[in-house]
């Protein structure tokens, strides 16, 4: 028989990006040792800051001291330099690429669970004019159910629902019994497929063309004071929903979630789903066509020439989402989201790159209305030193 390491390391899950992510699944200690980042309570007394006592060992149902945590304490970032933060913590060893693994027992079966911390939710990444569905720190899973080690059925939390599927109809790591998961661009909702997909609400954007990093597995034991954060109560993160319907407040973490204690309480809502998924009332609208780019190195940087289609309904785009990414360096891309007023024209892209390296750009158009055209790819090789 094998054990829950054993079960969760065989069917860990292989979470393929979008070509305009950012924000890459890492350790949830990116949130806790953010410099700047700050333990506060709700009438914002500060507790701890990341450097002087902030730590994932500080957090748990009680503090260092004594204090009882409370569920109105969060972990606040108060910079806003939210993509270059988790630039930075990425690029550092220890943070990079890491999946929480859970096994709960379900009477006489198990569930393998998996969660995500991202360091950011910026579903502004979906295109340039989109001011909502941003929120600090973002706790996203997977559940496997298994019936005697043998995977039966996959359930993807998507947003306030979820999606729950044979495993039949599962892609796989090919040769592995590993679930791929399509993570959706700045919102990292998990998708049993690409695409666009409807939330209810607004569109997700899930392409998997990113070339993906393989995760690690960290195997979570709230019975162990390492993982004592688990029992913290508080928020990671100091967001609070607006009244947008794509707004959320920040999340708690896993063992706050009724499904950490109880895996068929997210089951149950993935059976809602099916009534759910029919989408917008009418036809759903068809987004713009992509653009066609080329790239260029100019004075130290890239510069990226652009032509736009008009859609069905004669609209022009009037806005561009870039995304920037080299293979030889450790940092996840950068994404940049420029206005544009022609149908034609170029752009000096303010990304830092380094021209011995090589890069690969993806490109979208953005309506008005913010929805997203299909991504096109550029790659750019290092710069010829004459």
């Amino acid at each position: 028989m094998s054990t829950p390491t054993e079960l969760l390391q065989r069917h860990l899950p292989f979470l393929k990006y979008d070509s305009h992510e950012t924000y890459f699944a890492d350790s949830a200690a990116e949130w806790t040792d953010n410099p700047g980042n700050r333990l506060i309570t709700k009438d914002g007394d500060e507790l701890a800051v990341a450097g002087d006592g902030l730590s994932l060992a500080f957090l748990g149902k009680k503090y260092p001291g004594g204090r009882a945590a409370a569920k109105t304490d969060c972990i606040s970032d108060p910079s806003g330099k939210y993509a270059q933060q988790a630039r930075d913590l990425h690029a550092k060893p220890g943070y990079a690429n890491r999946v929480y693994g859970h096994a709960v027992s379900d009477g006489s079966d198990v569930w393998l669970q998996y969660w995500f911390f991202y360091f950011y939710n910026d579903y502004n990444l979906i295109g340039p004019f989109i001011k909502a569905g941003l929120h600090e720190g973002d706790w996203e899973m997977i559940q496997i159910h298994l019936n005697s080690e043998t995977p039966d059925r996959a359930v993807y939390a998507q947003h306030a629902i979820a999606e729950g599927r044979d495993w039949r109809q599962v892609d796989l790591v090919p040769g592995t019994q590993r679930p791929i998961v399509y993570v959706a661009r700045g919102s990292h909702a998990s998708y049993f497929e690409p695409g666009t997909q409807w939330t209810g609400h607004w569109f997700d954007h899930a392409d998997g063309k990113r070339r993906s990093p393989e995760p690690t597995l960290e195997v979570l034991d709230a019975s162990q004071s390492a993982f004592r954060w688990l029992k913290w109560p508080g928020r990671w993160g100091d967001t609070k929903k607006g009244d947008n319907p794509l707004d959320s407040d920040s999340p708690t973490g896993p063992a706050q979630h009724p499904q950490w204690h109880d895996p068929l309480k997210l089951q149950g809502s993935a059976r809602e789903q099916a009534r759910e998924a029919a989408g917008p009332e009418g036809p759903p609208p068809i987004p713009p066509p992509p653009p066609r780019i080329t790239a260029e190195w100019h004075d130290g940087g890239i510069r990226v020439d652009y032509r736009v289609f008009p859609t069905q309904d004669d609209q022009l785009p009037d806005g561009l989402v870039i995304t920037v990414n080299s293979p030889d360096e450790l940092e996840p891309p950068t994404t940049e989201r420029f206005p544009i007023g022609d149908k034609t024209g170029h752009l000096d892209l303010t990304t830092q790159v380094d021209p011995s390296h090589r890069y690969d750009i993806f490109v979208s158009t953005a309506t008005p209305d913010a929805l997203a055209s299909d991504s096109v790819r550029v790659d750019l090789a290092p710069q010829r030193s004459d």
